[in-house]
């Protein structure tokens, strides 16, 4: 990814990448006016698209991975979940929304005492050597119930989208 005048620009690789096609497919839709996919600049031989174009794009097809307003009638409260450290940053940003301590999130969901401080930080090392903890099939609907928010499951209509890494400076 680049950045140029603080916009973020992929290039025509990454489109291919992002939505799955080739290039033949990313040339034909250049030339489908009435596809109205957005339009490259260029530099040298790279074609370099905005970023925010495609996501407007995706959103104006019905492309987007991101949730309408409501599901079954019920307001959503995150964005599309992908990977487990989102789910616990999402479940984290759930707690401070409901202005509610990990102890009261404790027992409200009938955790035992500083356990969903575990969960909220999987991975990391803490003083002491310990590492958080990640969940298991007992402590899940317990940390939902608690944050008082459920899972639906909806079939994206894209391969979603991973930038390339940056390599190491």
């Amino acid at each position: 990814m680049s950045v140029r005048h603080g916009e973020p620009y992929i290039d025509g690789v990454e489109v291919q990448r992002r939505y799955r096609i080739s290039v033949r497919t990313l040339r034909r839709w250049l030339k489908d006016e009435d596809l109205g996919f957005p339009r490259p600049f260029r530099i040298n031989r790279r074609f370099l698209f905005k970023v925010s174009e495609l996501d407007a794009w995706d959103a104006r097809k019905g492309a987007a991975p991101e949730a309408p307003e409501t599901a079954k009638g019920l307001p959503i409260v995150s964005d599309v979940i992908r990977t487990y450290g989102e789910f616990v940053k999402a479940m984290k940003a759930r707690r401070t929304e409901l202005d509610m301590t990990s102890i009261e999130l404790d027992a409200k969901s009938g955790m035992q005492e500083g356990y969903s401080n575990k969960l909220e930080n999987y991975g990391r090392r803490a003083a002491g050597g310990k590492e958080g903890r990640g969940m298991g099939p007992e402590t899940f609907p317990l940390w939902l119930g608690g944050l008082k928010v459920g899972i639906i499951l909806v079939d994206l209509p894209r391969h979603p989208y991973r930038p390339k890494k940056a390599p190491p400076a």
